[in-house]
């Protein structure tokens, strides 16, 4: 298979893709067709500007990997950052961009960012929508959980979160869902 030096979009890093998706936008996946850019990561960017409407102030990017939100602290889980030891103090804002499906213990996970959220602090998630197939679990080993919008809206009501709201499925086959801490 020839590979094509692509760019990706923060720092102009290379994204290797395969030389044939120059020759269509679109890469097929199982018998459906999905968007070729997503194959190269950073999934903030999709999100990234709606994400800064809400993440503002001092606040943390779990699961940042290369791309993290400007102006979040990073918590790289791939160079030993751990989702449930975040950096010491309180924050305005949690973000974390398709990062929740991989851990173990999601629901520990999103206790504990809530515990780190000042009252009012808003919690961010973006996530792989499982209408792309690719994204389920069954088919992408590193993904341990799925989740449609409602459910991940309706997780955040449980867990205590407050004014919880979401996106639908967006052409980067994710989803944004947005809760607050309450007592702000």
């Amino acid at each position: 298979m020839n590979m094509i030096d692509a760019t990706r979009v923060r720092d102009r890093e290379p994204c290797l893709l395969p030389a044939e998706a120059l020759a269509s936008p679109l890469f097929e996946y199982k018998g459906a067709l999905y968007p070729d850019y997503i194959r190269c990561g950073n999934a903030c960017r999709f999100i990234q500007r709606a994400a800064l409407a809400f993440c503002r102030g001092h606040g943390v990017d779990v699961g940042a990997g290369d791309w993290p939100l400007p102006g979040a602290i990073p918590v790289d889980l791939k160079s030993g950052g751990e989702a449930m030891a975040l950096p010491a103090g309180a924050f305005d804002y949690v973000f974390s961009s398709h990062c929740l499906e991989h851990l173990a213990d999601p629901v520990g996970a999103l206790l504990h960012w809530k515990s780190r959220l000042r009252p009012g602090g808003c919690l961010f998630l973006y996530l792989p929508h499982p209408d792309m197939v690719y994204w389920r679990p069954q088919h992408n080993r590193k993904h341990l959980h799925s989740w449609r919008p409602k459910q991940l809206r309706r997780l955040l009501a449980d867990l205590g979160f407050v004014d919880v709201i979401g996106s639908g499925r967006d052409l980067a086959w994710s989803f944004a869902t947005v809760g607050f801490n309450p007592g702000g």
